[in-house]
C-alpha cells in the first residue's frame, strides 16, 4: 500500500468524524487505486465512528453528532461497495425490536443503526411488537443475537417470556437486553446473555456476550 492510500485512509476517518460523506466516495476510491484493500477503507470509517463514540463516552460528543457519523459510515460502506465491487461485509445477524405495548423507537432505532454500521446485519422489527414474533424472527433469519428493549416498567415483564421461547426455539441465540427501567441484575435474572445500559456500551457488550457464549 502506497504512503498516500495511507494518508487517504487517515483522510476517510477524519470525515467520518466531520460527517462529511459526500468526501468519502472520492477518497475510497483513490486510496483502493493505490493500493488499499476494501478491508482497509472498511477499517477506517469504523475507526472513525469509534473515534466519536469514545467521545460520547467521556461526554464530549453528542447523540445527534453521533447519529450522523452513523449516517456518514452506513453512506461509506455503500459507496465502499461500489468502489470496490462487493458487497458489504458480512456479520452476524441481529434482530431488534421493543416489546408490545411500548411506543417508544428512538433508542432502538439508534442502536439498530450502530449494529448495521459496525457490519451486523440487522432485521429491525420496530416497536410494538407481539411476544412470539421474536422468536419466530430470530428463527426465520437465523439470527445469532436477538436486542430487546423496553423503555416502560409496565412492559418490560414481557421480557422473561420472550427470553425463554427463544432459548427453547433457538439455543444458539444471544439475547441482550436494554431499556431505562432495566439494569444488568435484572436482565441476567431475566434470562439475557447480556445486557448494554446505552448506545455507548453496545458493541463491547454484545461481543463479550457472543464470546461467553462460544465457550459455553
Amino acid at each position: 500500500m502506497s504512503d498516500d492510500s495511507i494518508s487517504l485512509l487517515e483522510d476517510i476517518r477524519a470525515a467520518v468524524k466531520a460527517h462529511e460523506r459526500e468526501s468519502i466516495a472520492g477518497f475510497a476510491a483513490a486510496a483502493c487505486a493505490g493500493g488499499a484493500s476494501s478491508e482497509d477503507v472498511r477499517a477506517a470509517l469504523l475507526a472513525g465512528l469509534d473515534d466519536v463514540r469514545g467521545r460520547l463516552m467521556s461526554n464530549s460528543a453528542s447523540i445527534p453528532e453521533f447519529l450522523l457519523c452513523i449516517d456518514t459510515v452506513t453512506g461509506g460502506l455503500r459507496e465502499l461497495s461500489s468502489v470496490a465491487g462487493e458487497g458489504p461485509a458480512a456479520g452476524a445477524t441481529v434482530v431488534i425490536g421493543v416489546v408490545e405495548g411500548d411506543p417508544h423507537d428512538l433508542g432502538k432505532s439508534i442502536i439498530a443503526g450502530v449494529y448495521g454500521a459496525c457490519g451486523y446485519r440487522v432485521v429491525d422489527l420496530g416497536n410494538q411488537v407481539p411476544s412470539a414474533e421474536f422468536a419466530k424472527g430470530v428463527v426465520e433469519n437465523g439470527a445469532e443475537v436477538l436486542a430487546l428493549s423496553a423503555m416502560m416498567s409496565t412492559t418490560m415483564g414481557e421480557m422473561p417470556g420472550i427470553v425463554n421461547e427463544v432459548k427453547e426455539r433457538s439455543p444458539g441465540t444471544v439475547v441482550m437486553l436494554g431499556g431505562a427501567p432495566l439494569d444488568r441484575e435484572l436482565a441476567i435474572e431475566y434470562g439475557a446473555h447480556g445486557y448494554s445500559e446505552s448506545v455507548v456500551t453496545v458493541l463491547e457488550e454484545t461481543e463479550a456476550a457472543l464470546q461467553n457464549a462460544s465457550r459455553a
